[in-house]
């Protein structure tokens, strides 16, 4: 939805929740200022419930000239209702009715939802969301209205604490704001009787003294005071975790910190809320939001007390932490390389960007990305690689050399994210795809792998302090008992395939024994060698080696000498002259059908084939392989045997 799609609608209010905060003034003050420069007829911007009382929200509209209106009996409007920062039909939001509605929001769905609607639950503040609309439209921000958005950010994410997209970045970055208000307002968000909540959350914190953690239940307040709740919590030497929560009618807001190396908060709050709310922050302090609707049919009667006992001790206890910079005995039990498969990397199709046409000499970069912001340092030998979801990464210019061709294309991805990098030395933020091109990776190096059973996570040989989290049905991927690391479930099969080279099909119990059909081929004796190029890859042979062609058109070599043994020619066809062979008789040999792409390598090094899912591997001897399609295999081959007894 756009703005502008809103400018037929005639009269149009906007409304935000009852007892607004200072995210649901400045989102609705940002969608007043587009409308009245429209000149929309009687435009409107107010909200129901309690008069704001608050010292920061009562100087925010007047510092600010935010022209909302207290109508506390207003029921009915003759024109369009814009529900911003709230849903229609919700709890916290009185209703009006009208013939028409759209709603703004970033929380998560709670109502059945009207045409006109932008609804982003991944945002940190509606805000980012109307400062979005606003840049779609080319409307010009002034500094009264940036520094409103400005708050409204800061106050939806505790002291942008609890930052959760990277458009709640740009939003920080791109605003101009008054500096001088912000102070005065971040000053006056406590109250004498937010003190007074504090201490009585306080006192009736549990403390889970087994896995260092706090659980403050906190009386209903502004989610600021939230944080002042947890940081305050942190000051206890024996405390790592910090979750101070507030319960309200519509659902419960809540504040995380950590110390703990091995517990990022924006993790840890993203695993509170997940299924129920939405959470997220940064590496010490986050925050979320978890819908009482949404609980309650997941948790029936379960108290929020005991819910965020239970998730927090969940996530400390039920996972695995492998640190490859520790002494390799301590992983031992977790990683085991022998009970894992072997995958081979694929030819991925990534972008590129060399430092080098960015800026000169050395430069400390903030790469602005999906997963969050990274900060390193570059120079003219760096070249920053962006991978299939947009994640950004470093290498050195000599080992791309190595591992990569360009394809001279330009790379056009189409992301969630596009992926950013902020230049510290000149403050010039680029957008890198603007600078991306297309290199396709030649490296096809092999790794052990194997899908997670139980949550992971895992500090890497390249970054000791941040690790990598995995879940069930992620990948964990080892390229040495000391070098591992996790990939996500929806991205390993876009960058790993399955090799079974080296690998006794006898031992399989889905393998089976078979016999090739009677079948007469037409063979063409090769002049010269060459390669065949197969429907399973390409495939070397030397001059004299037969070519067979199959009854649908498939085809691969045999060597000379092993195909003057197995094979006789029909009748008008002369021994080792082209024409239509038969084999003489045929041994079994063992073949499997594999429901997922995989590869394997042919002895001697004449190549690898590739099969698709549903194809069929073949042994014919330890190392010797083939690939057969589906429709081939059922038409050439016929099963003789199981293997092996499955019990």
């Amino acid at each position: 939805m756009r703005l502008s799609d809103l400018l037929n609608e005639g009269r149009i209010a906007i409304q935000c929740h009852d007892n607004p905060d200072a995210d649901a003034l400045a989102s609705g003050f940002g969608l007043y200022r587009y409308f009245e420069a429209e000149k929309t007829p009687g435009l409107k911007f107010f909200y129901r419930g309690a008069p704001v009382s608050k010292p920061n929200l009562t100087r925010m509209i007047e510092w600010l000239h935010i022209p909302v209106e207290h109508e506390p009996d207003m029921d009915e409007w003759d024109g369009l209702i814009i529900n911003v920062d709230c849903q229609h039909g919700a709890a916290n939001v009185s209703p009006v009715a009208a013939s028409r509605i759209a709603v703004i929001d970033h929380h998560i769905q709670e109502r059945e939802l009207p045409g006109f609607c932008d609804l982003r639950p991944w945002l940190g503040s509606c805000s980012t969301l109307v400062w979005s609309l606003l840049a779609q439209e080319s409307f010009a921000i002034d500094v009264c209205l940036g520094t409103a958005l400005h708050y409204g950010l800061f106050s939806d994410t505790n002291g942008f604490s609890e930052i959760r997209h990277p458009l709640d970045r740009d939003m920080w970055d791109a605003l101009d704001v008054d500096q001088g208000i912000l102070k005065k307002l971040k000053r006056s968000n406590l109250t004498l009787h937010d003190l007074s909540t504090a201490s009585s959350a306080l006192s009736g914190l549990s403390c889970d003294e087994a896995f260092g953690f706090v659980i403050i239940p906190t009386p209903p307040c502004d989610p600021n005071l939230l944080g002042f709740i947890s940081d305050m919590s942190m000051q206890v030497d024996t405390v790592d975790i910090a979750v101070a929560y507030s319960a309200g009618i519509e659902g419960v807001k809540f504040s995380v910190r950590t110390a703990a190396r091995e517990a990022k908060a924006s993790d840890l709050a993203v695993w509170i809320a997940r299924g129920v709310g939405s959470g997220g922050g940064h590496k010490e302090k986050a925050g979320g939001y978890i819908a009482r609707k949404k609980f309650l049919e997941r948790f029936g009667d379960l108290s929020f007390s005991a819910y965020f006992t239970e998730t927090v001790r969940d996530y400390i206890g039920g996972c695995d932490v492998i640190d490859c910079g520790a002494e390799s005995g301590l992983n031992e039990a977790i990683i085991n390389t022998a009970s894992m498969k072997t995958y081979r990397k694929l030819p991925v199709r990534l972008g590129f960007v060399p430092c080098n046409t960015l800026f000169e000499g050395k430069a400390g970069l903030q790469i602005r990305m999906l997963e969050g912001d990274m900060d390193i340092t570059a120079d003219e030998s760096t070249v920053l690689m962006i991978g299939v979801k947009g994640e950004v990464y470093p290498i050195e210019l000599e080992k791309f050399i190595e591992s990569y061709t360009l394809t001279g294309e330009r790379f056009e991805p189409d992301l969630a994210y596009n992926p950013t990098v902020l230049n510290k030395n000149t403050g010039v933020r680029l957008s890198l795809l603007e600078f991306a091109n297309v290199c396709v990776g030649t490296d096809e190096s092999k790794v052990s792998a194997s899908r997670l059973k139980k949550r992971v996570k895992v500090f890497t040989r390249w970054d000791a302090e941040n690790y990598l989290s995995g879940d069930p049905n992620d990948w964990f991927v080892a390229r040495s008992q000391d070098d591992v690391y996790v990939i996500k479930g929806d991205v390993f099969g876009s960058l790993y395939i399955r090799d079974y080279t080296g690998e006794d099909l006898s031992a399989r119990k889905e393998a089976v024994r078979v016999m090739k059909k009677i079948i007469p081929f037409s063979v063409a004796f090769a002049r010269e060698r060459g390669i065949l190029d197969t429907r399973e890859g390409k495939v070397s042979y030397e001059e004299g080696d037969a070519l067979l062609t199959g009854t649908l058109g498939e085809s691969w070599p045999v060597a000379k000498e092993c195909f003057m043994e197995t094979y006789s020619p029909c009748a008008g066809t002369a021994p080792g002259e082209d024409g239509i062979y038969i084999r003489r008789g045929t041994a079994p040999c063992i073949a499997m059908k594999i429901d997922a792409p995989f590869v394997v390598d042919l002895a001697g090094g004449r190549g690898t084939l590739r099969g698709e899912p549903g194809d069929w591997l073949t042994q014919y001897a330890p190392g010797e392989y083939g690939v057969v399609g589906r429709e081939i295999f059922e038409n050439t081959f016929e099963v003789v045997a199981k293997t092996r007894q499955t019990g």
